[in-house]
């Protein structure tokens, strides 16, 4: 049904229809347009700041994970540096200086370090541009450091090669069967003595085990003394040459004669409590050109990085010798 409009008139008293002109229509559908515009700008709006807080909401928790997975890479980094360190240390005070040789120079070990600062130029302006910068750091760092310790470490083959008897003859075993690491009494270094009861340099590392424990050479040799030796009771001393002898003293029954060749292994006498002893236990001392140095350097072929670690925390605590 067609929609028509009337307007009263109160002179005639009737009803006149009204018909709307052209530009009447046209206004009338511009308010519509208008009102319809405004209508859906409005929801625009609405959408869009409620689309942007979404968008803003995702794009921090994003930026979190980032940041929380970029800290704990940063963290691996530390990790594998420490290790590197740890590597680095050993090479020079152990595995060096069993060869007689001097540390590799430090000058080659930071030969690249440092660098050129423009190569770091990339990360500027990025969000994490700071952790960002110090991982390519530590990661070039982390380079450099196994380009030197691979070079160290081909040296150290070289004189691994040459030194063949040698290294079977330096003892590099502990001299019980320690596999759980708990028989370590007493470390290198000022102790309390068990008798005289004040501190007083201990010469080797004590290990605890019952009367008739195994004690085993740790490197090729010949025995120099297997006999009774004062305060140390019966006493086996093994001269492995290089300028190296080991001791093990307060045992209950020896296993070897003097002048006897023994191997790494060989079965030398077993664990007592005799001579000037608390307790059943071994001392064993290691020497090098007739001075005694830490036994715990000498473990390396039966002790991964973990088991050295523990035994070194053990051997350090403040305990007295036996």
């Amino acid at each position: 049904m067609k929609n028509i409009n009337y307007k009263y008139n109160p002179e005639t008293l009737e009803y006149i229809e009204v018909k709307t002109s052209f530009w009447g229509k046209i206004k009338k559908i511009s308010y519509y347009l208008i009102a319809s515009i405004v209508f859906s700008f409005m929801i625009l709006a609405v959408s869009f700041y409620y689309l942007r807080n979404y968008i803003k909401k995702e794009s921090y928790n994003e930026s979190q994970n980032i940041r929380q997975e970029i800290n704990a890479f940063n963290a691996d980094l530390n990790n594998i540096l420490e290790v590197l360190n740890d590597i680095q240390e050993r090479d020079d005070n152990i595995y060096r200086s069993i060869f007689e040789t001097n540390p590799y120079p430090n000058y080659k070990r930071k030969l690249g370090t440092g660098g050129n600062p423009m190569k770091f130029k990339k990360f500027e302006g990025l969000t994490h541009e700071n952790i960002l910068t110090e991982i390519a750091q530590k990661i070039e760092l982390v380079e450099k450091k196994l380009v030197a310790q691979s070079k160290s470490f081909d040296e150290v083959f070289k004189l691994t090669k040459a030194k063949q008897e040698m290294l079977k003859s330096i003892p590099s075993i502990q001299p019980v069967s320690n596999k759980d690491l708990t028989r370590i009494a007493s470390g290198f270094g000022t102790r309390m003595h068990p008798i005289y009861k004040i501190p007083k340099f201990h010469s080797g590392i004590d290990f605890t085990a019952p009367i008739g424990t195994e004690i085993y050479a740790t490197g090729n040799g010949t025995i120099e003394r297997a006999a009774w030796s004062g305060g140390y009771g019966k006493t086996i001393i093994i001269n492995h040459g290089y300028g190296y002898k080991t001791k093990y003293a307060h045992c209950s029954k020896l296993n070897c004669k003097t002048g006897q060749k023994v191997k790494r292994g060989d079965l030398i006498g077993f664990i007592g409590n005799t001579g000037q002893s608390t307790g059943p236990h071994l001392h064993y001392e290691v020497l090098k050109n007739k001075k005694p140095v830490n036994p715990i350097n000498f473990f390396f072929k039966d002790l991964n990085a973990e088991e050295y670690a523990k035994v070194i925390e053990i051997s350090t605590r403040p305990t007295q010798s036996m």
